[in-house]
């Protein structure tokens, strides 16, 4: 029979190291199995069962404590990725309302305009807030497998979350949006479209022929997919960034990357990107964020 702890004294020996293994972790483990095989002894089943509960409770709170402790930089990480994310998502649902008229069915619907347009800013904040977080907590910390496995891991769950939710959760909500918007049913633009549908009327119309204004299908077929690959790509940067010896202008290069980033998608609207496409490709304007971040990318390696 496997004694209460050990799988969670198991996880704490990925998360910590020895001495605060010792010095936290082995103290309360101890107690917890020492009271559950008492309450066993005296046939108190549930008794032991509650001790259990307890136990696990009180491990991850001990956990929290030493996470803040000893992983200081994890914290500060933490914060300012959140906050980088709120910030960022509140900007792209501000610039989207800004430009959205005031209708009947609008009125008194604010917090459902809002609540639609959510996955669209989310799109945008997930690769920034997970390269700046990645970014402040290696630079200060000895890149060892676990955090390498750490970061890898992130990067993986991030793609994943920016596959779905750009390639179906957004049209969703866009297209609630637009609905409560119009007051009505509307057939759905390219905004409104999943990742499929769109790549279905490129392969079926032309991919120069416009959609929902003067932005062709191939535009926004190569924006949807950019911005799915984003988290990867930022997350490299902040590595590449993490690992520079310079740490100022390290720094200064993230930042400023990331910012660029953020002012393409919050700061040109479609007119712009039309009047661009006078000197430039749709398609390649489409990657001119990944391009920057994958050539400030390359410009850290090379100081590594």
């Amino acid at each position: 029979m496997t004694h209460p702890g050990t799988r969670l004294r198991a996880i704490a020996a990925r998360l910590f190291d020895q001495p605060t293994i010792d010095r936290l972790i082995d103290p309360m483990i101890a107690d917890l199995q020492f009271e559950h095989a008492e309450a066993l002894r005296d046939g108190r089943l549930w008794r032991s069962r509650w001790i259990a509960v307890t136990g696990c409770i009180a491990f991850w709170k001990v956990a929290a404590h030493a996470w803040v402790v000893e992983q200081w930089h994890g914290t500060l990480a933490i914060a300012v990725a959140l906050s980088a994310a709120t910030v960022i998502t509140a900007l792209a649902i501000l610039v989207v309302l800004a430009n959205t008229p005031a209708t009947v069915g609008t009125q008194g619907k604010m917090a459902w305009l809002i609540l639609y347009l959510l996955p669209q800013g989310f799109a945008i904040s997930l690769p920034i807030c997970l390269a700046l977080g990645l970014f402040i907590w290696l630079r200060n910390e000895r890149a060892d497998a676990w955090r390498q496995r750490t970061a890898l891991w992130l990067m993986r769950l991030a793609l994943l979350l920016a596959i779905v939710n750009t390639g179906w959760i957004v049209p969703a909500g866009n297209n609630a949006f637009r609905n409560l918007v119009v007051g009505a049913a509307t057939p759905r633009g390219v905004n409104e479209l999943t990742v499929i549908e769109l790549g279905t009327r490129l392969y079926q119309g032309s991919p120069g022929a416009a959609v929902d204004g003067a932005l062709p299908t191939v535009f926004w077929i190569n924006a949807r997919l950019a911005l799915t690959i984003a988290p990867m790509l930022l997350a490299v940067l902040a590595l590449a960034g993490a690992r520079t010896p310079r740490r100022r202008s390290a720094a200064i290069v993230v930042l400023t990357t990331l910012t660029v980033f953020a002012a393409c998608y919050l700061l040109y609207s479609p007119d712009d990107v039309a009047v661009l496409m006078r000197w430039m490709p749709a398609a390649a304007i489409a990657w001119i964020p990944d391009a920057v971040a994958a050539l400030a990318t390359i410009s850290l390696a090379r100081q590594a």
